[in-house]
């Protein structure tokens, strides 16, 4: 059951620390700028005459461009002070927006877009940041609140774009991206400083994986990173070409799934830290699922409401995987892990978004199927890839009960019950 202080996010953002706090408030900001225009993105590109072979593109060549930040970005952040490596990413943010302004053609919006996921380049000093700053006994309801900030951004800012269509373009809407990404990177100059770990500094390499759950993670924040990109970058014209909608009511349905990832990744975060990380990223995925395929069904914008708020679930697992890169390995550098295994996140998404663009053109509904087929797959490697000692405890003492009940050999059920404690933690 959800209780009403699991969805108190005044209360779950008061309990961060000073400086997730100030984190928190700088990315909602952010977001919240770039989601005045983020739903109807798509659109805006399809009127600077792009196809949705076009649009993939631009979304592979942003991708592609994050991709290729983040081993330097890892880097960086072992070497380098982090909040300084904050302020530069998000000031490198700030020129796109304009740069979109006096686009004319689809092809002039690409500088921008590149300038833009570059800036993510601190993305591995962001997570550094937060595993620095939280509390050890809450590292993933930490990361999932800081985090549900970018979501929770572009809750309300479709729902302010979508008014200030009524009085003025596109075009203008830029002009106010570009403030709030202004204002956002100012915030970050009130936060601490966290200079990099001394066995970081020594130690700027890349972190491999080296274990079985170690190749699992990475396995999985690729496999779905691709998996979402092949349908999210088409939904808005999936929404547009088949429901007919329009622009104001498709950022609108934008808000609305924003605010599904906003709650699921508080929630899922406060779950995966209280009944373990498996069970709970495969909810994730499930849920996610389940929206995907029943906007695909349903095709009525009326029901397309409760079922996109199910559709932002898709990224909140994937905030707890950062949790467990965080802590999965004793002695590895805080950003050498984040740099390499986020390029290969970005990399599933830069393929995701061309093979979604090649999809779309063939059959819109298609991108539906491939991707909850793909979370449905990715929900069985979550369940039984990262059980931690919580859900085997738990899945023990069931176990442990069936086992009584069979036999009054206690000696042999000790012995049985005590094997079942040595699963791994996360």
């Amino acid at each position: 059951m959800l209780t009403a202080s699991r969805l108190n996010l005044l209360a779950s953002v008061q309990g961060l620390p000073r400086d997730l706090r100030l984190l928190f408030l700088s990315l909602f900001l952010w977001t919240f700028g770039l989601g005045l225009y983020n739903y109807i993105w798509p659109l805006y590109l399809r009127d600077l005459q792009a196809s949705p072979s076009d649009v993939g593109i631009v979304f592979s060549i942003g991708f592609l461009a994050l991709a290729l930040s983040m081993i330097p970005g890892g880097i960086l952040a072992n070497k380098y002070e982090l909040k300084a490596l904050l302020i530069i990413g998000w000031a490198m943010s700030i020129p796109p927006p304009l740069m979109y302004y006096f686009a004319r053609t689809w092809t002039d919006v690409i500088p921008g877009i590149i300038l833009l996921q570059v800036s993510g380049f601190n993305v591995p000093a962001f997570n550094a940041y937060i595993a620095g700053a939280a509390e050890k006994t809450k590292s993933a309801s930490n990361f999932g609140i800081t985090w549900a900030s970018a979501p929770l951004g572009v809750v309300f800012s479709p729902l302010v774009g979508s008014a200030l269509l009524n009085w003025i373009s596109i075009r203008g809407i830029f002009i106010l991206t570009f403030v709030f990404f202004s204002i956002s990177t100012i915030v970050l100059f009130f936060m601490k400083p966290q200079p990099p770990l001394e066995g970081d500094a020594k130690s700027p390499r890349l972190e491999f994986p080296k274990a079985r759950r170690e190749g699992t993670l990475l396995l999985y924040l690729t496999g779905a990173a691709l998996a979402w990109s092949v349908a999210a970058p088409f939904i808005p014209l999936y929404f547009q070409d088949a429901l007919s909608l329009g622009p104001s009511i498709i950022l609108i349905l934008g808000a609305l799934q924003s605010l599904g990832a906003a709650v699921f990744a508080i929630l899922l975060g406060r779950r995966a830290d209280a009944r373990g990380h498996a069970g709970t990223m495969a909810l994730g995925l499930v849920l996610s699922s389940i929206g995907l395929i029943g906007v695909l069904l349903a095709r009525s914008a009326l029901l397309s409401f409760p079922l996109v708020f199910l559709i932002g679930s898709a990224r909140a697992p994937s905030l707890v995987g950062y949790s467990i890169l965080s802590t999965v390995r004793k002695g590895a550098s805080r950003a050498g892990q984040f740099g390499f295994y986020l390029t290969l996140e970005s990399l599933g998404f830069v393929f995701g978004s061309y093979l979604g663009g090649i999809l779309y053109t063939l059959n819109p509904t298609s991108m539906f199927y491939a991707t909850s087929t793909s979370f449905i797959a990715l929900a069985l490697l979550a369940r039984f890839g990262f059980r931690d000692k919580a859900e085997s405890s738990l899945s023990g003492q069931r176990a442990d009960s069936e086992a009584v009940a069979k036999s009054e050999d206690s000696k042999a059920y000790s012995l049985w019950a005590g094997g079942s404690s040595k699963e791994n933690r996360s």
